[in-house]
């Protein structure tokens, strides 16, 4: 009886494990298998999208292209997307191929974070959406561009040649001329042209030799040039200075120039004109009397300084004439008076 128990318990226990398996098995295959439509996205053009097409994000499926329909100059694509995942509201759609001749999907880039999402109903702007060129787009682009380098009239791009070298040259003849005689002579006799290449090159291995020899010198200059500049950046406040006082200088001697310019000019084109000239042509007796004064200041001082130094006792020569008595009087005051 007790076995029996046993055996009822253990069989219930494993039907009802399988049926919870079942179930989830169920539930989840139902997940994956869900599908959800509406979604469209507007397409400047669906080149390689075909319906039924993958819808693709990182490469991986998560969809199918429903319906294609033209808008004029856009194309509506209808999509629909596996469920389960969620994405963002501004999400953009690209058309993605392995080459120009493959097939295209339809990409959705951009992963979801947070913020609004893409709905059901809702679709991808235009300018969220972005297509590779097209073949024959890239084909056409080319063969504009060739049009334009070469037209099928070849009269005309020779006659265009023609109209831009003339408008180029307008103005520059002499310019021309004098090129075309320089090349000319040049031309003529190369061998002097090949010689003052030659001495250029000559002339300047000298330099170039003295360079590596002193090149410690130059790179010990580069490297205390940054030195040099942050003391010049120091020092330019003081330029700034200068300038500035320059400045105040110069409007001081203009108001003075406005104010008694009248009354200096004249002053300093005569008397001062010629004080300057006597000075410039008397200079080396000027420089000799100036050269005198020391040795003549330093006997004097010494003789004021040292009271038992040399001393010259002077009197004034006086004349007896043996009569009456004459006031004496100095030999200076009678040369003076004579010369009177």
């Amino acid at each position: 009886m007790i076995k029996n128990r046993k055996l009822v318990i253990s069989t219930a226990v494993v039907a009802g494990v399988v049926a919870a398996a079942g179930v989830g098995f169920a539930m989840v295959t139902g997940d994956t298998t869900t599908s959800s439509s509406g979604y469209c996205a507007i397409m400047p053009d669906a080149v390689g999208l075909y319906e039924g097409n993958p819808v693709t994000q990182m490469g991986l499926q998560i969809g199918r292209v429903d319906h294609i329909r033209s808008k004029g100059d856009h194309v509506e694509v209808s999509f629909s997307l596996d469920a389960g995942r969620h994405y963002p509201a501004g999400v953009k759609a690209v058309t993605r191929s392995k080459s120009l001749l493959a097939d295209r999907s339809l990409e959705l880039v951009g992963n979801y974070q947070t913020g609004p999402q893409l709905k059901s109903g809702q679709c991808i702007a235009l300018d969220h959406s972005f297509t590779p060129k097209s073949i024959s787009e890239i084909a056409g682009s080319a063969a504009d561009f060739i049009d334009a380098m070469a037209p099928d009239n070849g009269k005309d791009s020779f006659q265009n040649a023609v109209a831009g070298f003339d408008a180029a040259l307008h103005g520059n003849g002499e310019l021309a001329r004098a090129m075309m005689q320089h090349a000319a002579s040049a031309s003529a006799n190369p061998d002097q042209l090949i010689s003052d290449i030659g001495s250029s090159i000559l002339n300047m291995a000298p330099l170039t030799d003295e360079a590596l020899q002193r090149w410690s010198s130059l790179r010990s200059i580069l490297d205390q040039m940054p030195q040099v500049v942050d003391a010049g950046n120091k020092l330019w406040p003081g330029v700034l200075n200068v300038t500035n006082g320059t400045g105040w200088l110069v409007a001081t001697l203009y108001d003075i120039q406005r104010s008694y310019g009248d009354v200096l000019w004249p002053l300093l084109k005569g008397g001062v004109a010629d004080v300057i000239h006597l000075a410039a042509t008397r200079s080396k007796d000027i420089a000799a009397l100036l050269e005198s004064i020391p040795p003549v200041a330093a006997m004097l001082r010494q003789q004021a300084d040292n009271n038992g130094g040399l001393a010259i006792t002077y009197a004034p020569p006086t004349v007896n004439v043996g009569g009456a008595e004459i006031p004496a009087a100095g030999l200076l005051g009678l040369t003076l008076a004579k010369g009177q």
